[in-house]
Parts: C-alpha cells; structure tokens; sequence
C-alpha cells in the first residue's frame, strides 16, 4: 500500500509538471516551423523597403545634377565651350570655376560620392571631374566608363553597374566603386556619378539582423551592385543569381548544391534592381534545436524535483492518513476518541479537528433536523389551506352568479359585479408567477375598475393613454392594481366631488413608463417623506403594503435600477411613476 501511495503522489506531482512542459516544448517547435519562415519574409520585406529606400536615395544625388546640366542651356553651352576650346577667356574661366565648385560641393560633403564627371561631345576628348577639374582621357586614370558609354544604346538614358579602377599604379589592389550613368539627352552628354560602396554596404550590415542573412543589390545585369557581407555560401550562390533574378516571386526556398535558402526579393521599378534578402534555411533550426535542449533540461530537473516532493509528501501523508482511519475506526466501534490538536497545522489537522466535532455534535443535528421537519409539515400545511380558500371563494362566486340570473331571469348590475370579481378572482389565482401582456393586465384592472365605480356611485373617471406597441409588453400579474387602489381609498373617497385618474403608457428608448396620476387630497410632507422611507425598509408592516410589494416584485425581477417613484402635494393629488424595462 506505501508503495501504490508513493507512485499515486509522484505521477500527481510529476504529470502537472511534465505534461505542460512537454505540450509547451512540442507548440514551440511546431509554432517555430511552421511561423518563422512567415517571420522572416516580413521581417525582410521591411528590410529590403527600408535598403531600397536608402539606396536609392543615395543614388538620386544625379538628380539635380541632371536638372542643373542637361536642362539648363545657358550652362551647356558655357560647359560645351570650355570643353571645346584650347585656350579660355577671362569670362569662361570664371563660368568654368563657378560650376566646378558646384560639382565639387556634393563630392566633398557625401562620404558615400567617390567623383563626378560631366562629358559633352568634343574634339580634343576633354571631361570635368570633380576631383580634377577639367582634363582630358589621355591624362586621366578613368576612361572606362568613356568607352560602356560609346557602347551603349542611345535610347537607354540611365544604367548602373560596378567598375574596379586603380587612381594611383602603385596601389596593389584597385578600388571597387559603382557608377551611374546619366544621359544628356539634349547633346547626347553624360552626367557620371562614382559611388564608394564600402559606405553603403556598412549601411546594410546595420540593418541585417537575422543570422546568416545577406542582403544583395542586383542589376538587371546578374551583376551585384551592394551586398552587405560576404558569406561562405555566396561563393556558391552567385552561380545560381540569374535564376533568382528571374523569379517573379517575393518570397520562395531556392535549393542549391543541396542547401536551401528562404530567399525574399523587392523590385526596383527606377533602376531595375532587386533587393534581395538570402538566409539559409539551417539557421531555423537554430531556435528550435535550443528549444528542445532546454526542454530536456527542464525535463530532467523536472522529475528529479517531482520525484523529491513525491516521496516527502506521500511519507508525510500516509502517516495522517492512517491517524485519520484511526480515529474513524474509534468511533464506529465504540471506542474513546483522541482529544483535539491544539491547533491546526495542515489540512488533516483541520480535518481530524472537524471529524471530532462532528462526532460530539451529532445528537444535537439529530434533535435540529426534526425540529426543521416538524416546520416544513407546517409550512405546507399552510401553504395547502391557502390555496382552497381562494378558490372556494372563486367556486362560491360563480355559483351566487348563476343563482341571481336564475331569480332574476336575466343578467343584472349584480350579476356584471360578480362577473369583474370572478375574473378579478380568476386573473389572481392562474399561474400567479408568470408574466403576462400589459394588455392582459390592463383588461383585469378594467374589471377592478368597474367594481370600484359602482361601488362609489361613478365619483370618479378614468383616463387612458397608451401606445398600442406597447401593451404587447410582458409585466408581472397585479402589477397596476394596488395604486388605482391607492387612489380611490385615500385620495378620491374623501374629497368632495368627482375626480380623475389618469394611467399613462409610453416606451421610452428600451424602457417602459407607467405613470398613474390623480387629482385626489394628496398626501403631506411628512406622509410622503414616511412611504418613501417604507419603500427602502426590507420588512413589509406598513398600511400601504401592495405598493411596498410591488416595488420589491419589480426590483428583485428586472434589477435595482427599475421601481416606482411617488410623487404628491396636499391639495393637489399624487402621482406614482413606474420604470420597467421592454420586454
């Protein structure tokens, strides 16, 4: 039995610790494979919007330069001149030197801008540079980008592509720069802008962020322009690029030489670029590989601890147990019970304590339960003696109506009376629980009504108004009675004359107002201040006892925000306010 007990309370201490970890460790692994790779292409979407957006903003430096010389004719033909002519005068000198400044500026200020160079068709083969001036191509290191421009397609006004050029014939490596051709279409010009790409490509190095990405700017070339590392795979990778670079789609696994790599691209509609975003897919793995290491972990740690609570707490346990079986055994055989822990330190503690009470206490539940039994009897004795009265009276009524039309021969005022009565009698005492339709309610009241007016000899008037959308609402039996009542006994009996009551209907937004209203002796301060204060007791001993119940019966179903306010004034009448909702 100690055994079957230990192994209970370690699955009980293993199983809430075990099972969520696992179910948590699998979720993750699956939530990593099947999520990251969305992950991913949105993280480097937004990557390569924000690359396309910096270098292309980079690459707009052309831009005004294209706007200043190849659209401003005064300045192309001062630049065609200088170029043209051998020797300057004092006035091209100085146009010569305002817009090699000009040229210079961008140059100078952005570390990004290696050198510009404008060239308008001459004869002595004669550019301006912005590291020069002006020069010719037998003097100047760069003509390479002279010669793609004879080569180039008239129609084509700009490209870009990547260029290796050596300023200095001492330098053992040359300088890697890429540069942008802009056409002067007007006379057949050119506006070249040289780009370091060091400077951007640490640009891009910033904004990678996840392991192993590398992020390239391609041209419609195949060629890379940009990219922000060098990885060993891009070796590999740049064999397969004119299949990348004719995929359409913006995000797709691309197997090469055995190795697949989540690619992600951006066109550039200006340049005809790609930005493209290369991980290799192994690097998903990274996080879910880490997931289960220290899910295992965990695990282990897990049930080492479980298996240290298991068997502290089941030896504990079985010991409280046993004394609990115990002091059962002691009082179903007769025996003396043990005396009460002086206090309680656990739960079996709490638990003895009570079973001893419980045992002392027995014959005085025993005696309690009879008594309670005894009431009950009573209750429903009462409760039965209720009902027949009710309806021996409804029984009696019907049988004296049926008497006086036999004496009499044919119906009479008497006979109209006990009529309202009995279905006064009879609306009372069918389903008196269950809500029925303002209509219903107010055919009943009608009844009551007409009892009232022969009784008082027509002393007093009734006046209607109501809706008839809203008598299709559901209200509660005898919810209006008592207040006409109210009004006859202690506003209209007593006063001189005929008087008036006024029972208003109307549906205002999701509720229903009911507003009876009399012209009767009203009601003092001090009695008005007094109801109100009954209205807010929870006993029930008061003269106007039906208005008192009805409010609690409108209270306890529809909610404290629902009841009846009452309103009088000596002299002038009283006027009670009911809100319920629409139903």
């Amino acid at each position: 039995m100690k055994t079957k007990f230990f192994i209970k309370h370690l699955s009980m201490f293993l199983l809430p610790l075990l099972i969520p970890l696992i179910i948590l460790g699998a979720l993750s692994i699956l939530i990593t494979q099947n999520y990251i790779k969305e992950d991913i292409n949105k993280s480097s979407i937004n990557l390569l919007k924000q690359t396309k957006e910096n270098i292309e903003l980079i690459l707009s430096e052309t831009d005004p330069m294209s706007l200043v010389y190849g659209n401003d004719q005064r300045i192309i033909e001062a630049l065609a001149s200088t170029m043209r002519n051998s020797s300057l005068t004092h006035e091209e000198i100085i146009s010569y030197t305002i817009l090699k400044s000009f040229l210079s500026a961008p140059a100078n200020a952005r570390p990004y801008i290696d050198s510009f160079y404008i060239y308008l068709p001459n004869d002595n083969g004669r550019f301006i540079s912005s590291k020069e001036g002006l020069t010719d191509f037998n003097a100047y290191y760069d003509t390479q980008w002279y010669q793609q421009f004879i080569k180039k397609d008239q129609h084509i006004n700009m490209w870009i592509e990547p260029r290796l050029v050596k300023p200095f014939s001492f330098e053992s490596q040359p300088t890697r720069i890429v540069t942008i051709y802009q056409r002067i279409s007007s006379v057949n010009g050119l506006i070249v802008l040289n780009i370091l790409p060091e400077y951007i490509e640490k640009v891009l190095k910033s904004l990678s962020t996840l392991p192993e990405q590398s992020i390239l700017v391609v041209n419609e070339n195949n060629e890379i322009i940009f990219s922000d590392k060098q990885p060993n795979y891009l070796n590999d990778l740049n064999l397969n690029l004119e299949t990348i670079y004719k995929s359409e789609e913006a995000f797709y696994t691309a197997k090469i030489d055995n190795e697949s790599y989540i690619v992600s691209q951006l066109n550039s509609a200006r340049y005809g670029w790609k930005y493209i975003s290369v991980v290799p897919q192994r690097a998903l793995y990274q996080v879910p590989f880490t997931i289960i290491k220290f899910t295992i972990l965990l695990l282990l740690v897990s049930f080492v601890l479980g298996f240290v609570l298991a068997f502290y707490f089941a030896r504990s346990r079985y010991k409280q147990i046993s004394n609990v079986i115990h002091i059962l055994d002691s009082a179903e055989s007769g025996h003396p019970l043990p005396p009460l822990p002086d206090r309680v330190k656990d739960e079996f503690g709490y638990i003895i304590q009570n079973i001893v009470k419980t045992f002392i206490e027995q014959s005085f539940l025993k005696v309690q339960l009879s008594e309670r039994r005894y009431k009950l009897q009573v209750a429903q004795l009462t409760a039965l003696q209720s009902q027949i009265n009710p309806h021996f009276l409804f029984n009696t009524l019907e049988t004296l109506n049926w008497e006086t039309i036999a004496l009499t021969g044919r119906p009479n005022q008497v006979t109209k009376i006990i009529d309202n009565l009995s279905e006064i009698l009879r609306y009372s005492l069918t389903n008196p629980e269950e809500p029925v339709s303002l209509n219903t309610e107010i055919k009943n009241l009608k009844s009551y009504i007409e009892i009232q007016k022969y009784r008082y000899e027509d002393k007093f008037d009734i006046i209607w108004e109501y809706d008839p959308v809203v008598i299709g609402c559901r209200v509660m039996k005898l919810l209006l009675q008592p207040f006409v009542e109210n009004s006859i006994y202690h506003g209209i009996k007593e006063k001189e004359g005929n008087s008036l009551i006024k029972i208003r209907i109307e549906l205002v937004g999701p509720d229903v107002l009911i507003a009876i209203v009399d012209n009767g002796l009203g009601m003092s301060r001090e009695r008005l201040r007094k109801i109100r204060h009954d209205f807010e007791r929870d006993d029930e001993f008061s003269d106007r006892i039906g208005m008192i119940n009805t409010n609690k019966r409108i209270k306890l179903a529809y909610g404290e925000q629902y009841g009846i306010v009452i309103r009088s004034k000596k002299g002038w009448g009283t006027a009670v306010y009911m809100k319920l909702p629409m139903v």
